[in-house]
């Protein structure tokens, strides 16, 4: 018998092949080109959503100038639809700023809650988490404030914890813990932060 097939033979083998095989070959193909088109629609659908997004944002941005009231309604608008972008948490951290400016503490704090629980970025995260210790020692929540400065932080924010761990000492009348915070704070701080950070501890004499 000789080793070598015939187109004929050939055409059979493929065709057997073929009723054993298609079905799971075109099953392959056809979940390929769903998951080709599935991913262009999710980058479309992200691409859309950073779109309105900043939309949004720059509605927000424009408007807590003149009207925080229209501003609260972007601002609702991106937590509850577009929670998920960096615009929702960057919204909700300016107007904590600005409501902490005005002495409105509890919006404040309910602005930063809402980064914490709901923003994807650690950054945000942390950020919102260091801005919320300070709006709870204006609160005069100083035990509250102080718990929130001892949780875990990258090291970048090292100097800004150790500065807000003195200004709550000073609250708690604590004056050895809060010259120690200050110290290790003037250690990472830079610039007119040390400055400032270095008139507290002044401020607080020796302590001999």
């Amino acid at each position: 018998m000789s080793d070598y097939k015939t187109d004929d033979e050939k055409v059979e083998d493929l065709k057997n092949w073929w009723k054993e095989n298609g079905t799971s070959v075109m099953a392959g193909i056809a979940l390929a080109i769903g998951g080709l088109f599935g991913w262009q629609y999710w980058q479309d659908y992200q691409a859309n959503t950073a779109t309105e997004a900043s939309a949004l944002y720059a509605k927000v941005d424009k408007a807590s100038a003149t009207s925080m009231d229209q501003a609260k309604i972007n601002i609702q608008t991106l937590q509850n639809d577009y929670a998920s972008t960096p615009y929702a948490a960057i919204a909700s951290l300016k107007a904590a700023q600005q409501y902490a400016e005005k002495g409105e503490y509890e919006p404040a704090a309910t602005a930063l809650r809402w980064v914490i629980d709901n923003s994807k970025e650690d950054d945000y995260k942390h950020l919102a988490s260091i801005r919320l210790a300070r709006v709870l020692l204006a609160m005069k929540k100083v035990d509250e404030a102080l718990t929130l400065t001892k949780q875990t932080y990258p090291a970048a924010y090292q100097a800004l914890l150790d500065e807000l761990q003195g200004d709550i000492y000073v609250a708690q009348n604590k004056p050895t813990e809060a010259r120690a915070a200050y110290d290790k704070a003037m250690v990472g701080a830079a610039g007119n932060a040390s400055e400032v950070i270095k008139l507290k501890r002044d401020n607080l004499g020796t302590g001999t």
